[in-house]
């Protein structure tokens, strides 16, 4: 169509609206007061601009405040010439609302990287159309094929009674798209997350009742276009939403990648799985205890991911903790439902408890043995105290009576260490000079036993992390070789080296002895193979793999030719650091003996029997 027809079109309608005459209804102030509100919820959003959303929002409150402004002025109208000229520009709101919302849905629920400049302008071009035919329609009758002022029932003024185009419904059909679109985006981002429902409901209901009433009026079941009042309803909705609710304050952006980002950082394990047993998700923990990833679990049976898993699983609830079998770590196990309207599954959730379980055998072991070894503390007392009624004053029975006890006051005060350790949630280390502590035990032990010959191969200095405890592991082994050698001139030999294993600082603890094998279940206690004790001969072994192990040390054995045995305690070397700060004088690196890997199974004894050390007895 020639622009100079355009031009004489908006003349004409201009002219004829000169001077038009007004009448005031209450469907007006209707909609004059959704003018009102929608220009109030642009001033109080403006003040939160920042927030997700809240431009796009400026832009549909302006737009729907523009289009009840029009329409109530469309309303007031009592010329023909005027109507036609506020229904064109009541255009000027109706196009930009449904595209506001839809872009208003995208950012408020994360979507916002589908938004480029390129869809922007894609979205404008319905509406920008749309605005131009409606200029068009005396000539081109796209938007409107006829219309006429008719008289309405209930209303004093007659209103525009409009045949409708097809450019029309194609625009209808086009915002009702977006408008639902968006609602639908918008339900499903928060529905599920219980904290935002309330702001959900206010802004469905600040969506659809605009809508709801523009659909009665297209339908033909209103006289009048509701969608103005609608927006009356919405500002209310809005209004609440923004002042009790923190409607943009708090959003379901935030929310969904604080909970996304809550169950990718859970030390525990969560694997989910549907019905059919098949992996569905799993977090990064679960990928590192599973020893897979997403992508290869994702789709695969349980059973092939985690078989022993799976046949934990397979009855109705775990009767027992989740072991991997290469890492022997052990796995609380919990499992939930999960139900949607179309699925089943369930959630599985692994809690590592390989320490708790540890501490849990520990206690078990400590107090069995205890009750063991105060039982025979008890018949040896018994004894002594027959034997004295029948010898009195006899002074090697009473002084037997007098180690006996002191043995179990002794060990009593042991346990009572070992429980306070037992109780702290982390095992407490200090770094402890292990060459004097072994000078002064060993002296003790060869003060105690005489006849014993106790060498010691010691630097002048030997600092280690460890428990505080590790005083009685010392204790343990050195007596333990002396008590149970069946020569009457007992043999032990002691030494600390500082060694270097693949980079990293120890101090090596090396005992060894002449006397006779270390029994198997005693060895097994020692090195940790077997904690039950069910078999052992007392709690001192023990306590030696247990204190050394929480001062995350090892402890190897080996028979010591041609016969006797050999222990040895590693425990960790403080860090250069830690000389730094105490002002230690440290060690010179030639202090430091490297060890492979290969040497480590090489025997560190004497295979001929004769004592390395010479005979440098610990003097009494």
């Amino acid at each position: 169509m020639p622009l100079d027809h355009v031009g004489g079109v908006l003349s004409r309608v201009a002219l004829s609206a000169s001077s038009p005459r007004f009448e005031w209804s209450l469907s007006v102030g209707l909609m004059l007061l959704a003018v009102v509100l929608a220009v109030g919820v642009a001033v109080a959003l403006w003040h939160r601009r920042d927030s997700p959303g809240s431009k796009t929002l400026i832009v549909l409150a302006l737009g729907a405040g523009l289009w009840s402004l029009f329409y109530a002025l469309e309303l007031s109208s009592q010329t023909l010439a005027g109507t036609l000229l506020f229904g064109r520009l009541s255009y000027v709101g109706i196009v930009v609302v449904p595209p506001a919302w839809f872009v208003f849905a995208l950012v408020y629920t994360g979507r916002k990287r589908w938004l480029g400049m390129g869809r922007l302008c894609l979205l404008a071009v319905p509406s920008l159309v749309t605005m131009g035919l409606a200029w068009t329609t005396l000539s081109t009758g796209l938007m409107w094929a006829s219309y006429e002022l008719v008289p309405a029932a209930g209303l004093s003024t007659p209103v525009l009674s409009v045949e409708y185009g097809p450019a029309f419904w194609l625009w209808v059909a086009y915002s009702y798209l977006l408008t639902g679109t968006g609602t639908v985006l918008l339900v499903l981002s928060v529905a599920a997350a219980r904290l935002f429902r309330v702001q959900t409901a206010a802004l469905f209901v600040a969506v659809t009742a605009p809508w709801l009433g523009n659909l009665a009026f297209v339908a033909g079941i209103a006289p009048l276009d509701l969608t103005p009042v609608g927006f009356v309803v919405s500002a209310l909705a809005l209004g609440g939403g923004f002042h009790r609710y923190s409607l943009l304050d708090i959003h379901p952006v935030t929310g969904g990648v604080a909970r996304a980002e809550l169950v990718e950082r859970l030390p525990d394990a969560v694997v989910a799985i549907d019905a059919r047993e098949r992996v569905v998700d799993l977090n990064p923990s679960a990928e590192a205890v599973l020893d897979t990833t997403l992508d290869e679990a994702t789709g695969a049976p349980l059973a092939a991911v985690a078989p022993s898993l799976a046949s934990l699983l397979s009855g109705e609830e775990p009767t027992s903790d989740y072991v991997v079998p290469e890492t022997g770590r052990s796995y609380e196990v919990r499992v939930s439902s999960l139900r949607t309207d179309w699925s089943t599954g369930r959630l599985v959730t692994l809690r590592d408890v390989t320490e708790r379980r540890r501490r849990e055998r520990e206690v078990a072991v400590l107090n069995r043995v205890l009750r063991h070894d105060l039982r025979n503390d008890v018949v040896v007392i018994e004894n002594y105290v027959t034997l004295i009624r029948r010898n009195p004053g006899d002074e090697e029975y009473l002084a037997g009576l007098a180690r006996r006890a002191a043995e179990m006051r002794e060990l009593v005060e042991t346990v009572r260490e070992v429980e306070r350790h037992l109780d702290a949630d982390e095992p407490t280390r200090s770094t402890l000079d292990l060459a004097r502590l072994v000078r002064e035990r060993t002296a003790a032990v060869a003060r105690e036993h005489p006849n014993a010959t106790v060498e010691t191969d010691l630097p002048a200095d030997a600092w280690v992390r460890a428990l505080d405890l590790i005083g009685s592991a010392v204790d343990n082994l050195v007596e333990n070789a002396v008590e149970h050698n069946d020569s009457d001139e007992p043999w032990v030999s002691v030494s600390v080296e500082r060694t270097v294993v693949d980079g990293e600082r120890y101090v090596d603890l090396r005992v060894a002895d002449d006397g006779p094998p270390i029994p198997e279940a005693d060895r097994a206690v020692l090195v940790g193979r077997d904690p039950s004790l069910d078999d052992a001969s007392g709690l001192g072994l023990w306590l030696v793999n247990w204190i050394v192990t929480d001062s995350g040390g090892t402890v190897e054995y080996e028979p010591n030719g041609p016969r006797g045995n050999v222990v040895t305690i590693r425990l960790e070397a403080p860090d250069d650091e830690w000389y730094e700060a105490t002002g230690s004088t440290g060690v010179s690196d030639a202090d430091w003996h490297e060890r492979s890997t290969e040497s480590e199974s090489e025997s560190p004894t004497d295979s001929s029997g004769s004592h390395p050390h010479g005979s440098l007895s610990v003097p009494s």
